[in-house]
């Protein structure tokens, strides 16, 4: 018999176990769809049609929104293995209803759909390239057993029974656009995350079948851009409202989630789901430039994570992050140099990743100690240099960071030499430096910029060892360099702050300036001396993270008062739990809930008398017109029920009329301010008392101005119209509306609700309890009952069994996922989240991948040339 040969190429798409079963994979692959399938097209058809329709009555016109379903669709069906993972990123940053109008209906839809069509068109084809073979079972990176299908299939049911209640609850099925919180559009608001769930499991089903490669680096982008979106919207509003630095101020950030316009924690729930993600792509990241982008992500995240003033959030950061590292160190630990690449395309052999090389106890005590100088001496600056001060400070940390050490033949002696020359040389530059800055104040700044940038220039000729920089001459002016940037931290205090209020903080400065030949040799100088370019990045994060911290409790009063007030605080979230759970029991709802969607509605109908909330309503009629209540609460400056449009301008001289009718006397409010969603930066206001009458007639009501609203510098503030009634438990009817300034301009569109609710939208900026049930779990027990609790805790600790310690625990996302669902569970102790439809559903992606990704396959056998 002739000698047959094995491929030695093929040999790592093998495992020993796949070729002990080679009959048994025939058999699967027999088992395997064709790639065209009968039922792909129709349904590819069915949600473009709908996408289209969609697009096609926006609010805002069909012109911009039929072209971006277009594009998603040709991402969707040309990039079919990695577009469901890149999709994610869209998701926060796709609902404009404060724009729209849309209560019910929202972007993330149209995206999602128009996704679905692209997917499922790739799968019906025609292909003018044949697409991947389908893989073995054991390369695929995702896959679920018969255990993980009954269990979402048991949750789709349960979703399915409580919208069709909430539907029924509220008087039956109704697809008008224009829904509020008391109609049925709520309840198949509660079930699009379900469908969208549905309809992209096929899509990611088939990318990790086929393309086992690409899935995982595709959904690790996608998360990481959540992180980014609600992050950058985070800073973007802090910038424009409070200042980046403001952390005083009784305002807490919502970034793109429109749905905390009645409160609630949209965001917290969203860098929950999506820090884990920031610190696993650091975790994993090796060129300096991915490096670098990973921390900005981070620190930019943790930045987001400080501007809520969430204590939930705080304490989901503190747990999960620390589980996200330790997981992904217990699988470095268990990764070998020859470890193939997680679920390779065939014919590709590539290393997962290089293990890192982390440094010593000895260099990680050094670099803490550092850092802990750097941060207690910014403590003790920021008091009189205010941030200018604790940025400068960290500025000179920063520095010190990229110094190398100084030649081992120097000896202590001759580096407590090099920094006596070094501070005679700094001092006249720091008393120069200070006599400028007397004379113009900004000079300070350019000056500590020079000498940054110059110990900076030398540290990296001395990194490169170039004479004459690694001598003592070249420690010298390195020191010189550094100590300047330490005196001109200390000008800088005096200039901001005035010279008699920088004198405590010259023994701080003092110290820190003594740092610098401790860390040029000696034990901390040859700790500081074995970390490496990612250990020193480390350090100087962790330098701008300790600046960002005391930033936050230093200069702001709101953290700490937060923090001091967490005892009432959550007493009264029992008090409002308690009567959660008795409202359930109320309506029959312990076993299977209420119904989705329900629960403004029954707090509503079920609060006492004065803490029902304000409503609103299209009226039937010949005449458009607008309902527009008040609650029954007291009618704060925070707590008035508004009407809402956003306006493009406010020039000088604005007038409003409104032609209304109101049964009893009221006092009506308008304003048109500076506002993001909940909180207003400037307005211009009036109030009109309004005798009672049966009959409609026009009110006209002067908020003047002289245009100076959004006319700053910096980034633009949004400009809000809205109107309310200010007389508790009354209501007024709107027929028109019509604002203008002195040039005649009409400000506001669809003033006579000819459009039914388009551009209008609607908040309650303070009051906020009665409109969520402020607990993931009592949001589960109101809408699906104690069998829905059931069920979603099963769901939610098998995936995070799986990806912990399970089949999943050594797949690259594991650790980031189980920081993930951890954190998310946490935040949702305190708050609803799922409420927001968007957070639902990427939520629901984090279960389902929970539940079906798989650990790579063991390393192939090394291939070799053995005869048969």
């Amino acid at each position: 018999m002739a000698p047959v040969m094995i491929d030695a190429q093929a040999a790592p798409l093998a495992s020993p176990a796949a070729v002990s079963r080679a009959t048994g994979r025939r058999r699967q692959r027999r088992r395997e769809p064709a790639d065209r399938s009968a039922w792909a097209l129709p349904v590819a058809l069915a949600c473009l049609g709908l996408a289209l329709y969609l697009a096609a009555i926006h609010p805002l016109g069909a012109r911009w929104a039929v072209p971006a379903v277009l594009a998603v669709l040709v991402l969707a069906r040309y990039f079919w293995t990695v577009w469901p993972g890149w999709m994610l990123a869209l998701v926060p940053c796709l609902g404009l209803a404060p724009w729209t109008g849309w209560l019910w209906l929202e972007e993330w839809d149209v995206l999602v759909l128009a996704s679905a069509a692209g997917g499922y068109l790739a799968w019906s084809g025609p292909h003018r390239h044949a697409p991947p073979p389908v893989q073995p079972v054991w390369r695929r990176a995702l896959r679920w057993r018969g255990a993980a299908w009954g269990l979402m299939g048991l949750a789709a049911a349960m979703a399915g029974l409580s919208v069709g209640q909430g539907v029924s609850d509220a008087g039956g099925l109704d697809w008008w656009v224009w829904q509020g919180y008391s109609e049925a559009g709520q309840a198949l608001r509660a079930g699009k995350p379900v469908l969208a769930l549905a309809l992209m499991l096929p899509l990611w089903h088939r990318a990790a079948v086929r393309a086992p490669q690409t899935l995982t680096p595709a959904l690790s982008a996608g998360l990481c851009g959540v992180l980014l979106v609600v992050s950058v919207g985070a800073v973007l509003e802090r910038w424009a409202y409070t200042g980046l630095s403001n952390f005083s101020s009784d305002y807490r950030t919502t970034s793109v989630f429109w749905e905390m316009h009645v409160g609630g924690a949209a965001l917290d729930g969203a860098l929950a789901l999506s820090l884990p993600f920031g610190l696993l792509a650091l975790l994993r990241a090796r060129r300096r430039g991915a490096v670098a982008l990973a921390w900005a992500l981070l620190l930019l995240g943790l930045y987001a994570t400080l501007t809520t003033f969430s204590r939930g959030l705080y304490l989901a950061a503190v747990l999960a992050l620390p589980l996200t590292l330790a997981l992904w160190w217990r699988q470095q630990r268990g990764l070998e140099p020859d470890r193939f690449e997680p679920f390779p395309a065939p014919g590709r052999v590539l290393p997962l990743e290089t293990p890192a090389v982390w440094p010593g106890w000895a260099s990680l005590q050094a670099l803490l100690v550092l850092v802990a100088v750097g941060a207690a001496v910014g403590w003790q600056v920021f008091g009189a240099g205010g941030y200018r001060g604790l940025l400068a400070v960290a500025g000179a940390l920063v520095a010190l960071l990229l110094q190398p050490p100084s030649d081992p033949a120097l000896g202590r002696r001759g580096r407590a030499i090099a920094w006596g020359l070094g501070l005679a040389m700094a001092v006249p530059v720091v008393a120069l430096g200070a006599l400028a800055a007397s004379v113009w104040g900004k000079l300070a700044y350019l000056i500590y910029a020079l000498a940054w940038a110059v110990s900076v220039l030398l540290a990296r000729a001395a990194w490169n060892a170039a004479p004459p920089w690694r001598t003592a001459l070249g420690d010298s002016l390195r020191a010189a360099a550094w100590l300047s940037t330490v005196g001109m931290a200390g000008v800088v205090v005096g200039q901001w702050g005035g010279w008699v209020a920088a004198l405590p903080t010259v023994g701080p400065l003092l110290l820190l300036a003594l740092v610098w030949p401790l860390t040029q040799g000696g034990r901390l100088g040859d700790g500081l001396a074995r970390l490496g370019w990612r250990a020193r990045m480390a350090g100087m994060a962790a330098v701008l993270a300790a600046a960002g911290l005391i930033a936050a409790l230093a200069g702001g009063g709101y953290i700490a008062g937060r923090m001091s007030t967490v005892s009432d605080d959550m007493a009264g979230r029992l008090h409002h739990w308690s009567r959660g759970v008795t409202m359930t029991g109320a309506a029959g709802g312990q076993w299977f809930g209420v119904g989705a969607g329900r629960y403004a509605a029954h707090f509503a109908d079920n609060a006492p008398l004065d803490e029902r909330v304000g409503d609103m309503r299209l009226l039937g009629g010949p005449e458009p017109a607008l309902a527009l209540a008040a609650g029954r609460h007291v009618q704060g400056w925070g707590e008035m029920f508004r009407l809402l449009q956003r306006v493009d301008d406010a020039p000088p001289g604005l007038v409003l009329r409104a032609r209304v009718r109101n049964p009893v006397a009221l006092t009506l409010h308008a304003e048109v301010c500076e506002r993001h969603l909940l909180y207003t930066a400037a307005c211009r206001t009036a109030q009109a008392e309004l005798p009672a009458s049966g009959a409609y007639r026009w009110v006209t009501l002067t908020l003047g101005g002289d245009g100076e609203l959004a006319a700053g510098v910096g980034p633009r503030r949004e400009l809000a119209f809205a109107l309310a009634v200010a007389t508790p438990g009354t209501r007024v009817d709107v027929a028109q509306l019509s604002l203008q300034g002195r040039d005649g301009r009409e400000l506001l569109r669809n003033g006579g609700f000819d459009e039914g609710l388009a551009r209008w939208f609607f908040t309650s900026d303070r009051h906020h309890l009665p409109w969520h049930a402020k607990s993931l779990l009592l949001h589960w027990y109101f809408e699906q009952g104690a069998l829905g609790v059931l069920v979603g805790l099963t769901l939610w600790g098998v995936a995070l069994a799986r990806v912990s310690w399970g089949h999943a625990a050594a797949h690259p996302l594991a650790p980031a996922l189980a920081g993930a669902l951890l954190g998310f569970m946490l935040v949702g102790l305190f708050d609803s989240l799922v409420d927001a439809a968007r957070l639902a559903f990427l939520y629901g992606t984090l279960v389902m991948l929970g539940l079906g990704l798989r650990s790579p396959p063991p390393p192939a056998p090394e291939p070799t040339g053995s005869r048969v």
